[in-house]
């Protein structure tokens, strides 16, 4: 983790009921800053496990697993990360990408 010169993006929610994303999240994030490295760190203390990405319908419930958040909470924390994902991929957000190349370089192409 110290060691690695990609970008790092964390999105994490307080309130995931399926591990501890944000105590994780911030651990990572602390580790890289000591470490030199650059980090963002997206949160919301009310999200929960699935953050929703703009665009995205509502996931539907589980009788198996508990995600914590409110559809609102997660919502809320996909539209805060969303800028910072385009970024790292290099896009603007005002167009729509090629999702079966977006974020994909290829090299022998012009």
């Amino acid at each position: 983790m110290e060691a690695a010169r990609a970008d790092l993006l964390l999105v994490a929610g307080g309130d995931d009921a399926m591990w501890p994303s944000l105590p994780f999240a911030e651990e990572l994030a602390r580790r890289r800053r000591s470490a030199g490295r650059t980090v963002r760190l997206i949160a919301r203390a009310d999200a929960g496990h699935r953050p929703r990405l703009p665009g995205e319908s509502l996931a539907p419930g589980s009788t198996r697993f508990a995600y914590g958040g409110t559809a609102q909470a997660d919502a809320l924390l996909g539209e805060a990360a969303w800028p910072h994902i385009l970024d790292l991929l290099g896009g603007d957000g005002l167009s729509r990408p090629d999702t079966r190349t977006a974020g994909l370089s290829f090299p022998d192409r012009p």
